[in-house]
Formats: C-alpha cells, sequence, structure tokens
C-alpha cells in the first residue's frame, strides 16, 4: 500500500481546505471504483452485444470455447436471416478472423484461488461436420425461400389472372350495354326521322295548299288589276278621243303647231296658269324661255291679259326631232285676274303625245299654290319610232280591209294614237259615232289619271 501524507500549512483558510478535502474524496472514490471493477472483461464484437460483463474472469478450456463459438454463430444466423427478412444488409456466416481481445489482467491486492479447469466433452463436432450441417441449413433456407417466392409468384399470377378475367368480364358487359344503347338511340332517330318525315310531309302539303291559294289569290288580283288597267286606259283614251275635237279648235284658233311630240294645256277661265316642260337634258322650256337647245317649242302662251276664258297653251317639237328621253310637265298658277267667272280653284287639262301615245291628265290650282307636277312621259329612240310607225300602217291596212273595226283599233292598247289630227284620227272619230253631250264647263270630262 501507498500511504500519502500531506502537510498542510498552519495558515490555511476554511476555504483551501474544503477544495482540498473534495479533491482527494474524489480521488479516494476513483480509486475505490477501479478497484471493485477489475473483475469486468468486456467482449465487443461487430453486430453483436456486450457480453461477459460482471462475469467472473475464468480460464477457458477447448470445449467451452467450441461452445461459445457456435452460440454466437447460431447469433449471427438469426440475425442474418431477420435482415433477409426485413430487406436489410446480410451478414456473413463465417466471420472474419479477428485478433482475439485479451483482457486486460489487473493484478488485484489480494490473491485469488485458480479456477478449476472443466472437463472435456466426451464427444466434439469435427469442423466438416459442423459445415455439412451449415450447408444443410442453407439449403433448407434456400428451399423455404424458394418454396415462398414461388407461392408468391403463383398468388400474383392467379390475382392477375382474375384481374383480368374480371376486366374482361366488364369490357363484355360494358359492350353489351353500349351495343343495347346504341340499338335504343338507333331505334329512337329511327322513330324520330319518322315523325319529322310525316310532319315535314303534312307541312309542305299546307305550304303547298297555301301556295295554290295565294298563286290564285295573285292571279285574280292581277288579273283585277289588268282590267282595271284596260277599263282605265280606254276611259283615257275615249276621254282624249273627246278632247281632240276641244283641242284642235283651241289649236286652231291661236295658230298653234301639231307634232309627233307635243304638250298642251287647257283651263276654262281668265286666270294665267303657265306650262312647263323638263326636256331630258334638264332644260326647262316656259314663258320666260320658250325655245329649247333642243328644238322645243312654246308656241302659245295665253292669258299674260285676261283676253280668252277657254285658253290654251303649247309645246312642240319639229316632226322626228324630239330627243329621246324622260320629260316632265308641270302646271304654275301664275296669276290671278280679277274677273267675273274666274273663281279659285282652276281645273285644266294636259294632253301629252309621245310619237303616237296619247295621254290625258286633269287636275286644278289654287293661287299661291307650288308649282305642280302633272305628269311624266318617255319618247322612243327613232328605232322604236319606225317600228311604231310600221304597226299603225299595219292598223291601217288591217282597217280597211275589214279585218278590224275602228272601236277594236281604239280599245287596243298596243295600238299608238297619233296627234297629228290626220286621216286615221278622222276616221276612228268618225266610226265613233254619237259624241257625249256637253255638260256647259267648256271642256270634255274626262277621269284623272295621274
Amino acid at each position: 500500500m501507498i500511504k500519502d501524507t500531506v502537510h498542510l500549512p498552519e495558515n490555511m483558510d476554511t476555504g483551501s481546505i474544503l477544495v482540498l478535502s473534495i479533491l482527494g474524496g474524489g480521488f479516494i472514490l476513483g480509486v475505490w471504483f477501479i478497484l471493485i471493477r477489475r473483475d469486468a472483461a468486456l467482449e465487443v464484437r461487430q453486430g453483436m452485444v456486450a457480453d461477459g460483463l460482471r462475469a467472473p474472469v475464468q480460464s477457458s478450456s477447448f470445449s467451452s470455447a467450441r461452445s461459445e463459438f457456435e452460440r454466437k454463430l447460431m447469433m449471427i444466423e438469426s440475425e442474418r436471416r431477420r435482415r433477409n427478412l426485413s430487406g436489410g444488409v446480410s451478414v456473413s456466416l463465417i466471420p472474419q478472423e479477428q485478433q482475439p481481445i485479451e483482457p486486460v489482467q489487473e493484478e488485484p491486492f489480494w490473491e485469488e484461488p485458480p479456477a478449476e479447469e472443466e472437463p472435456e466433452e466426451e464427444h466434439e463436432e469435427t469442423e466438416e461436420e459442423m459445415l455439412e450441417r451449415r450447408r444443410q441449413r442453407d439449403e433448407e433456407w434456400a428451399r423455404r425461400e424458394e418454396e415462398e417466392e414461388r407461392r408468391r409468384r403463383e398468388e400474383e399470377e392467379a390475382a392477375m389472372a382474375e384481374q383480368q378475367e374480371r376486366l374482361k368480364k366488364e369490357q363484355e358487359e360494358q359492350a353489351e350495354r353500349d351495343r343495347i344503347e346504341a340499338e335504343k338511340a338507333a331505334e329512337e332517330a329511327r322513330a324520330n326521322a319518322e315523325r319529322d318525315a310525316a310532319a315535314q310531309a303534312e307541312r309542305d302539303a299546307e305550304e303547298a295548299a297555301r301556295q295554290a291559294e295565294l298563286a290564285a289569290a295573285e292571279e285574280q288580283r292581277l288579273a283585277e288589276i289588268r282590267a282595271a288597267q284596260e277599263k282605265d286606259a280606254l276611259e283615257r283614251r275615249q276621254a282624249a278621243s273627246r278632247a281632240l275635237e276641244e283641242l284642235r279648235a283651241r289649236l286652231e284658233r291661236e295658230g298653234a303647231r301639231s307634232s309627233d311630240v307635243q304638250v298642251s294645256l287647257m283651263w276654262n277661265n281668265y286666270n294665267d296658269l303657265d306650262l312647263h316642260v323638263v326636256c331630258p337634258s334638264g332644260e326647262r322650256i316656259h314663258g320666260g324661255n320658250r325655245k329649247s337647245a333642243c328644238g322645243g317649242h312654246l308656241d302659245v302662251d295665253a292669258n299674260v291679259r285676261p283676253d280668252s276664258r277657254k285658253p290654251i297653251e303649247n309645246v312642240v317639237w319639229p316632226e322626228g326631232e324630239a330627243p329621246a328621253g324622260s320629260y316632265q310637265v308641270f302646271v304654275h298658277y301664275y296669276k290671278k285676274h280679277k274677273k267675273r267667272r274666274s273663281k279659285d280653284p282652276t281645273k285644266f287639262q294636259v294632253i301629252a303625245n309621245a310619237y303616237g301615245d296619247l295621254m290625258e291628265y286633269t287636275g286644278e290650282l289654287t293661287f299661291g299654290e307650288e308649282i305642280q307636277l302633272v305628269c311624266t312621259f318617255n319618247v322612243p329612240t327613232m328605232e322604236e319610232r319606225e317600228r311604231i310607225k310600221r304597226d299603225l300602217e299595219e292598223q291601217i291596212r288591217r282597217s280597211e280591209s275589214g279585218e278590224i273595226s275602228a272601236a277594236q283599233i281604239l280599245a287596243d292598247e298596243a295600238t299608238p294614237k297619233q296627234v297629228e289630227f290626220g286621216d286615221l284620227v278622222d276616221e276612228i272619230e268618225n266610226e265613233l259615232g254619237d259624241e257625249p253631250e256637253d255638260d256647259g264647263s267648256g271642256v270634255p270630262p274626262a277621269p284623272d289619271l295621274g
């Protein structure tokens, strides 16, 4: 034993004594702990738990070493199998050779009695038998793993086959449902098509009947319009024929000329009405412009002074020289003369001859009213005039041969009515017979065709 003597200074204070006491106590406690742990032999290897703690150190024999080796080998095999099943890292069956860790021999403070040797086992397993047993165990484990793998594959194949069968059955069922739905949809479409066709046929029949009714009504309306037009044209031409004698008398009285294109205005009081004719060129013929560049001439301008109770104004073009195109006829109430029997409104007549087409219009005006558009007519071209002339000659020939009468010629809408007061007009008027009685107004009555 070691004996230490500590000499404390005589003048040490209480704190220093306390620190030294603590340090000394710790040193003694450490020595005591080392002494009581002298028999602990620690054996630690990779993959193994600590073994041999607090076990008395004994002398080992060969049999005890083999037993310890077999026990640890079984532990390693168990750990390897567990890791293989859990997907862990495998552990080698034969551990690598390691230098044995010899326990540190500490010399005890007292002598220990020697350990008694264990008697050797009568039968010891040879290395070949141990390897054979390991091989058989490995084969058994491999066989079990193969069996497990085969069983797992069979189960997977069976599950896959069952799933495929189920999918096939579902597909067949879906195909059957689709077929039924398609047949149902086709049947509904066919029924709808039949209903639509029947409804369309019914609508077509109704529409055809309605169109037939409309066509019949339209034909009747057109026939009525044609009849009214023919009647109106006949009345208009008859009125023009009745006014023809009065027009001729007034023109002869004023010394006016007649031609194939001519416009005349008649009224029956002392007021001053003016005739205006707008030519196709846009030039206006009236009292302030009596001659136009296209050849038109206002040869009579009546009642500038209140001279006549039966006045007339006349615009005429030389024979065959009137330009083709559209003409407009206006009447203007220029001045009201203060004479008896000159009351408003003043009634008037306009007779226009467009190369054989005789037209008569009536109207009335009151002093102060704006100029009034009476009519518009078209003059044919030279080619059309030649055709009209040939038609007129044909009408004369047929009338002379007795094929048609003068009344039929006047009633024919296509027959031109000349205002030249020549032989044809005289012949037609003579065949018409009696003239209607005069009503005392001085102007033959005629319908308003404007």
